[in-house]
């Protein structure tokens, strides 16, 4: 067969005419890939203006847990009355310093000063009649020592007598009936001696059982006076702690029962701050960790503080933390002063995480719309969150750094597969 020779320009129609072939399947292409998209849903659109976009970081991450809370001082003393009575005059203010032994209030009390004038009388007696007991006993005991001595003496001269009576009776110069006689006498006072001494010693006993019993009944009623002396020194009312009046409960003329609340007093160099942590983020709140807390006066000042103690319960949704502030407060500080604490619980050296968003919790996944297309457009994206901050929350899975994501709430166009950004 023989080869039939295709001119140049033949093969150049037919090359242009494949070309051509393939452009016109290209721009069919084009023009269904436009139809499609115009085809398909747009979704809802937004303006970026009423949107809070944020950038997902790389980097150093401080969990911190934010909460409001007051400065309250370490120690505070309720003064009470100790004693019933009138108010008749007040001393102090709310706001006032004191010292301890500084007078609050006067109670007035006639009936307890009758009490003590009463109590002082007694006492006074029993003492008198303590003095008066023991010169009449001591008399008594005299007077027996004294009977003991005489009795003795003549126990004595018989006891002699009858010896020497004893010793004549064999020579016939005394006879046997009067040394009979003799030595009977001797015999009854000798035992006329111990029975004196036996009362001596009886005596001396119920002497001191005597002397014992009063003065018992002397420090019973000088017992008495004091607690009713002490009750009238009550009615001076006192401080009892150096610190700043924060209220005062009664006022003059006003009737008082035993332990009625007089004033409130706070030490002012002995403040905490008492934090309300909610429930869903005191979980990793423990004593120990560093607090900085911001004073709500307008001053800036910022004060370094330690968590002393986690509540183990909880009261209306959040859990109280007590914070003990370091080195000196500032002049501003004053008890019940709102403040805003920053709890820093833990700090990732390398962690991806991104401003918290709406509704976003500690360890949950939630749909956020990362943006695309250079910001004009954005989709939905799953994210799995890991440890939150009080203003940014850790991403485990979901997003990269450096991409943007709405933090906002996306609840009015949520479950739309596109949504275009205006502006």
């Amino acid at each position: 067969m023989v080869d039939i020779a295709i001119p140049p320009a033949e093969r150049r129609r037919q090359k242009l005419r494949r070309v051509g072939l393939l452009g016109a399947v290209v721009l069919v292409l084009l023009v269904a890939a436009v139809l499609i998209l115009r085809l398909a849903p747009a979704g809802p659109s937004v303006a970026k203006s009423s949107l809070w976009i944020a950038t997902v970081k790389q980097g150093r991450f401080s969990v911190t847990v934010s909460a409001p809370g007051t400065l309250t001082p370490r120690r505070i003393r309720m003064v009470t009355a100790g004693a019933p009575g009138t108010i008749q005059e007040i001393r102090v203010e709310p706001g006032d310093p004191v010292q301890a032994n500084s007078i609050l209030a006067i109670v007035s009390n006639p009936g307890l000063e009758d009490q003590v004038t009463e109590a002082r009388a007694r006492l006074a007696d029993a003492e008198a009649s303590l003095v008066s007991q023991e010169a009449a006993l001591d008399d008594h005991l005299l007077t027996l020592q004294g009977t003991l001595a005489q009795i003795g003496a003549e126990a004595q001269a018989a006891r002699l007598k009858a010896q020497a009576e004893k010793g004549l009776l064999a020579e016939e110069v005394v006879g046997s009936l009067q040394y009979t006689r003799s030595r009977l006498v001797s015999e009854s006072l000798a035992q006329e001696v111990r029975l004196t001494q036996k009362r001596i010693v009886d005596f001396k006993k119920n002497q001191t059982a005597q002397i014992h019993a009063q003065r018992a009944r002397i420090d019973a009623l000088r017992a008495a006076l004091r607690n009713d002396e002490h009750e009238l020194a009550s009615l001076r009312i006192r401080a009892g702690l150096t610190g700043v009046v924060q209220s005062v409960a009664v006022k003059e003329g006003e009737r008082l029962d035993l332990g009625s609340a007089i004033a409130e007093i706070a030490d002012m160099h002995a403040l905490k701050a008492k934090l309300e942590v909610p429930a869903s983020e005191a979980a990793e709140i423990a004593t120990g960790q560093p607090v900085e807390l911001a004073l709500d006066t307008g001053s800036g000042h910022h004060l370094s503080a330690v968590v002393t103690r986690v509540s183990p319960s909880v009261e209306g949704g959040t859990v109280t933390v007590d914070a003990e502030p370091k080195g000196t407060l500032p002049a501003d500080a004053r008890p019940n002063l709102a403040l805003n604490g920053l709890i820093l619980v833990t700090t990732l050296k390398d962690a991806v995480y991104v401003e918290r968003p709406a509704y976003s919790a500690s360890g949950k996944t939630m749909t956020l719309y990362r943006l695309v297309h250079g910001g004009s457009e954005a989709t939905p994206v799953s994210v799995r969150f890991g440890m939150a901050s009080s203003n940014a929350i850790q991403v485990l899975e979901g997003l990269k750094p450096g991409e943007r994501v709405i933090i906002s709430d996306t609840s009015g166009f949520s479950g739309a597969p596109r949504v275009r950004i205006r502006g």
